[in-house]
């Protein structure tokens, strides 16, 4: 590793760091102590901060303001987590990163209550941004109903009643939203307005893959328990189970080698972080190597 690149490297593990004590920051201390342990419990228990990441990548990259850049990442994180407390409730998933997922380790209703809160501090966190506040927040609130109508999408979905498009508008509302929106605050940030249509495909294309990988991973869990899945819904076409996964990793290859096209059209190589996220999504579906910048 150079030396260029390790500080790199550091700077973005001491911004991580600063995140962390910003997202507790933004949080703050309730009158309901149970409600500020569940926060804290839910944030503690780890994740990758993969939001956080791309975010402060990006924000390196284009010269973005420090204190800017950690508002910006803890904002991701919070809508992120706070999606992740209402999800949990809403799948019945009794675990998450672990261990007990809020909802069961305490009650359904301190949950709702600490998600609920938590989407707040992600605008908050957002208010202490000195420039561009109106355009953050604006743009912010459509990625928020991005999410929430996919997740709605989601929650409505019968396995005899979807097809790939379907899927594919779900899985762009659900997780594209909150992947493309680290890319596009930062680029609002760096006055880089032009760039944030790229941002957005980089961001939805890279959701689809990573949904379809995960079909493929818990394809036998999903079937078994009448679960949305991008195999199932192949089949219900008249594919057997062998095409039906060719089909799928193929459509995830597509999307990757869009991701990867779009995050090196991003200025400054802004998006350079996102490309090994795509190879190593590529190597867990088994499919071809992905584009390069320098073919694209």
């Amino acid at each position: 590793m150079t030396t260029r690149n390790t500080d790199s490297s550091s700077n973005l593990e001491s911004l991580l760091q600063a995140t962390e004590l910003f997202m507790f920051k933004a949080i703050g201390e309730t009158k309901a102590e149970k409600l500020t342990e569940l926060m804290h419990y839910h944030l503690e228990s780890g994740g990758a901060r993969l939001r956080a990441r791309l975010a402060l990548s990006a924000g390196i990259a284009l010269n973005v303001d420090q204190n800017v850049n950690v508002a910006l990442s803890a904002c991701c994180e919070l809508i992120h987590n706070a999606s992740l407390l209402h999800d949990d409730i809403q799948d019945g998933d009794k675990m998450r990163r672990g261990r007990e997922a809020a909802w069961f380790k305490f009650d359904v209703n301190s949950a709702l209550c600490a998600g609920t809160l938590m989407l707040s501090s992600a605008y908050r966190a957002v208010s202490s941004v000195p420039v561009y506040a109106q355009q953050l927040v604006a743009h912010l609130h459509q990625r928020t109903s991005d999410l929430i109508s996919g997740q709605t999408m989601d929650l409505s979905l019968t396995t005899q009643h979807i097809d790939v498009q379907t899927y594919l508008d779900v899985a762009i509302g659900k997780s594209g939203s909150l992947l493309a929106l680290p890319f596009e605050l930062v680029m609002i940030s760096a006055n880089q307005d032009a760039s944030l249509p790229i941002a957005k495909a980089a961001g939805e294309s890279f959701a689809v893959a990573y949904q379809i990988a995960d079909d493929i991973s818990d394809l036998q869990a999903d079937l078994s328990h009448h679960h949305t899945n991008i195999i199932g819904i192949l089949q219900s076409t008249g594919l057997n189970r062998q095409l039906a996964l060719a089909q799928a990793s193929r459509l995830a290859q597509e999307h990757l080698n869009l991701a990867v096209s779009y995050a090196c059209q991003l200025p400054a190589n802004s998006g350079a972080v996102f490309i090994p996220l795509c190879e190593a999504l590529a190597e867990t579906i088994g499919t071809e190597p992905l584009l390069s910048c320098e073919i694209i």
